[in-house]
């Protein structure tokens, strides 16, 4: 096929149309499709000339050569075809015209017109009647013509093109080792493809196999073939030319770290249209690497948008290069490699790479003649953030070893009288239901045990595994992320987000205000540690694939410190963070990080004043022994043990208190860490206020808790309702009323006012629209007869309904709505926008608000190492606690003036509490 065949001129001429038939009735097309050649000549029976070409998806262009190599064949080729078609012209489309008079002299031979044309592409619009060929089906076609058997050309990357016999295997042809996939006609295919062997209904069009290595990135490799797909194209059909645009836009975005996670249906979308769509080969071809790409390594793609990574470490977007301090002697080699002079520096001075001007092209590395200039993925270590003079190897190292012990950690312990026994920690212990006894069945071991699965723990075991560490992860639920599946993201102070829509606070600020809140009531180290790291953690939330919608406030006077996870259905909302926790999980997972669902951890294991291990109980009830190095204790509180609350905060689950009840949070880890020795301090609860079932009717609760009339059992009002968006400050003022509840009311006038103003308080968790969908719950809640709502056309119709004397609840309406004439509250100095007069237009309605909690916090004490303290204040080797277990940070109220607190602390403080582990496993180590 690739030598020329100048027998099978003569031995075309002397063929009828019969005989050529029957001879290459078998014979496929080589091109795109494999279809055969006499079913094409089928397709167009009005044809005036066959014609020849290479595909127009082909940009590889190796089969070129026939036109070189073997002109005769190709011309008998042309010739029987147009003998079966019935027409004696042909045309040949060629990449060049160096051949021509030898292919026009071969024509003659045989009487066949033949023109030759030069182009990249075929007009298919000008051959539309026309029967298309591949070239290296007439070259086939003439082999067959004189007895021989055709075989197939292929070359493998840029070697030498040679014939294959149908049947061979690919893995004959191409070296399996350290190969990742091939690609085919700009087609990807998994390594496992090598297995196949070659056939003529496959199509192998452009004669190229391409093999794409392990340490080869499939982004970039898509991208080339995209960009040698647009170069081709003639750019007349819009599917094909914006197709391409888009795409290559897209991939361009992958590789340099701005995608986005839309942006895989994008792809697809495009893919599937410029298939459809397409007008020639190239057309219908042109989304093909970018298709089987997603399609074939999908993660690997994924893993560049969601992760900020490129595994193979080719994609220059996802690496940063630096000069390690300890290495350079100041040569100044770098300085004059840098082709965009971002390396400052001098002889004798360490030098500094500029990161953001650093186009990491790598040039300094090579030129570094002490190997000072590393390249690495993800974050850079602590550098020098100006001029430092060296002054030896040696004392550069003295300099970073003396920084590094000014940072280790100092383990003292202190004798401190007890200031009381525990026996009431003894007598709360002995109330929580024992641990069961019973065979161990299995035994585990790994570095760190994690207690449950939530965005703490799940932030530990990642910590764990970015140290080398493994780590066990039981979980008592069928699934991870705890209250995080609920919530909506954490705090960040000082971070990207932030600045970049301008609502940054400072952590001096930051700290300044949230001490000052709790009136110096709480571990001032502890808060500063966390809020110090929380920007960090945002940026390492976002480098494993999280992203936010934004840095918000909950309500007008708070800080805009809620870092919102971008919802998976778009709608910002409860439930927003259960697509982080997804995220983290697999991150976990991908770092080594074994999760254990539905089994919980019964028990604590202490030797010798250590805690080594914990004993769990898998869900057919077998008890598991697993040893570790360090155990870090998340549990998330006691939020859903009604007995509990009811001892420590004298509160009814389900009368006069309505908290969010997590599944599974009950106390479990506390009762462990006090049985351990850890002291009982801080409990409380995140107190807010809600209608009982308050995600059932949630747009009742969203329009009723706007500043109207807000008053308890008695008829009296008791605060400032201007106060209502903070919910932490309205649920401690409920919870001093009778039976932890007040009434707050409005009319259907005042409800018409907010659908055409807006809401008087506005907050980022319950939506504006609400109050245009408010009649249709409304109704719904009369006629089931929820017992939180209340309408009523007259005074004493709601006196009767609400329990309070009909006079009394008519005086204080009307001592109201005087000043709401006034413009002036006189009593709680409510702001006179707030003030609309309740007249019962309409009628009247009432939300019966009671105290609520997202979830009880504290119960055990630690300090900024998240190391769990007993009563003298030291902490309890191995031990560890992060999240709501050991959340004391707010004194007696939860800080909702710095929003997203609780979600923050809990994952800061569980990279915190992974580190202090990882430390302490090291030191052990040493």
């Amino acid at each position: 096929m690739i030598t020329n065949n100048s027998k099978a001129l003569v031995e075309a001429e002397k063929l009828g149309k019969a005989e050529v038939i029957s001879l290459i009735q078998e014979i496929y097309d080589y091109g795109i499709k494999p279809l055969k050649v006499l079913d094409i000549i089928k397709e167009k029976p009005n044809c005036k000339a066959v014609v020849g070409a290479l595909n127009n998806a082909d940009t590889d262009g190796m089969l070129s050569i026939l036109a070189k190599t073997n002109p005769a064949g190709i011309i008998a080729g042309l010739s029987v075809l147009a003998t079966i078609a019935g027409v004696d012209e042909a045309v040949l489309v060629l990449k060049n015209n160096d051949n021509e008079e030898e292919l026009m002299a071969s024509a003659k031979t045989v009487g066949i017109k033949l023109k030759v044309q030069v182009n990249e592409l075929v007009n298919v619009r000008e051959y539309k009647d026309e029967p298309i060929f591949h070239l290296e089906t007439l070259a086939a076609i003439s082999d067959k013509i004189v007895g021989i058997e055709p075989q197939i050309i292929l070359a493998v990357n840029n070697d030498v093109p040679k014939e294959v016999k149908f049947g061979t295997k690919l893995i004959d042809l191409v070296d399996k080792t350290k190969v990742k996939a091939i690609g085919v006609n700009n087609h990807f295919y998994e390594v496992s493809v090598l297995d196949n062997t070659i056939k003529k209904e496959i199509s192998y069009g452009s004669g190229v196999i391409h093999v794409i290595f392990q340490d080869e990135c499939i982004v970039q490799k898509t991208k080339e073939y995209l960009k040698a797909l647009r170069k081709k194209s003639c750019g007349k059909c819009t599917f094909c030319r914006e197709g391409l645009y888009q795409l290559n836009t897209i991939f361009d975005y992958i590789i340099n770290g701005r995608a986005k996670k839309e942006d895989v249906s994008m792809i697809e979308e495009l893919t599937e249209a410029m298939e459809f769509s397409g007008n020639c080969t190239l057309g219908k071809m042109a989304g093909a690497p970018a298709k089987s790409a997603l399609a074939v390594f999908k993660a690997e793609v994924e893993e560049h948008i969601k992760k900020r990574n490129c595994p193979t470490g080719q994609c220059l977007a996802f690496t940063n290069i630096y000069v390690d301090p300890a290495k350079c002697t100041g040569c100044g080699e770098c300085l004059e490699v840098c082709p965009e002079a971002c390396i400052e520096g001098k002889k004798g001075y360490i030098s500094i790479i500029d990161e953001f001007d650093c186009i990491k092209c790598g040039k300094c590395i090579s030129e570094c003649p002490n190997e000072a200039i590393v390249k690495v993925s993800g974050k850079l270590p602590k550098l020098p953030t100006k001029l430092i003079k060296v002054k030896g190897i040696k004392r550069v190292e003295e300099i970073v070893n003396k920084k590094e012990k000014n940072k280790k950690r100092h383990r003292v312990k202190i004798n401190i009288p007890l200031a009381k026994n525990s026996d009431e920690t003894n007598k709360v212990i002995s109330e929580v239901k024992k641990p069961k006894e019973g065979t161990i069945m299995k035994k585990m071991d790994t570095d760190i045990i994690i207690v449950a699965g939530g965005p703490a723990g799940l932030a530990a075991a990642i910590t764990a595994g970015e140290n080398n560490l493994k780590s066990i992860i039981f979980e008592k639920s069928t699934t991870t992320g705890g209250a995080a599946n609920m919530g909506m993201g954490p705090l960040g102070i000082d971070s990207k987000v932030q600045r970049n829509n301008f609502n940054n606070i400072s952590v001096k600020e930051a700290l300044d205000m949230h001490m000052k809140y709790t009136h110096y009531r709480v571990d001032g180290d502890l808060v500063q540690t966390y809020f110090n790291k929380s920007a960090d953690t945002i940026e390492w939330l976002e480098d494993m694939g999280v992203e936010f919608a934004g840095a918000y406030r909950y309500f007008k006077e708070s800080e805009a410190t809620w870092h919102i996870v971008k919802p998976e259905n778009g709608v910002i909302g409860p439930r927003a963070a259960s697509a982080m926790a997804k995220i983290m999980t697999e991150r976990a997972k991908e770092l080594g990080a074994e999760i254990l669902l539905g089994t919980p951890v019964v028990s604590l294991i202490k030797e010798d004043g250590r805690i080594c291990g914990v004993t769990a109980e898998d869900s057919d009830g077998n008890l598991i022994e697993a040893r570790a190095k360090a155990v870090i204790v998340a549990t998330g509180g006691f939020g859903n043990n009604k007995e509990m609350v009811k001892k420590e905060f004298g509160l009814t689950m389900g009368q006069d208190f309505f908290p969010f009840m997590v599944p599974g949070i009950t106390g479990d880890g506390l009762r462990m860490m006090w049985e351990a020795g850890a002291v009982k301090y801080g409990a409380n609860i995140e107190a807010i206020y809600q209608l009982p079932d308050n995600l059932s009717w949630f747009l009742l609760d969203a329009v009723l808790r706007q500043p109207n009339l807000l008053i308890n059992q008695l008829g009296d009002r008791f605060m400032n309702e201007g106060e209502m968006g903070n919910t932490t400050f309205t649920g401690n003022a409920i919870a001093l009323q009778p039976g932890n509840y007040a009434y707050c009311i409005m009319d259907e006038g005042v409800l018409k006012h907010y659908k055409k103003n807006g809401p008087d308080i506005f907050d980022i968790v319950h939506p504006a629209d609400a109050f245009l969908s408010f009649s249709e719950q409304a109704a719904k809640a009369v006629e089931q007869g929820y017992e939180a709502y209340f309408e009523a056309e007259t005074i004493e119709e709601l006196a009767e309904k609400l329990g309070i004397a009909a006079e009394k609840l008519e005086d204080t309406i009307e001592e109201y709505n005087e000043m709401c004439e006034t413009g002036v509250d006189t009593k709680f100095h409510k702001k006179q926008e707030y003030l609309h007069p309740i007249t019962g237009k309409g009628k009247y309605l009432v939300g019966k608000f009671y105290l609520g909690a997202y979830g009880t916090i504290g119960g055990v004490r630690i300090n900024k190492y998240c190391e769990v303290l007993d009563e003298a204040f030291n902490p309890i080797e191995g031990l560890y606690s992060a999240g709501t277990d050991a959340n004391t940070i707010y004194g007696d109220s939860y800080n909702f003036t710095l929003p997203g607190n609780s979600m923050g602390f809990a994952i800061n403080s569980g990279r915190m509490a992974g580190e202090s582990a990882v430390e302490f496993i090291k030191e052990e180590e040493r």
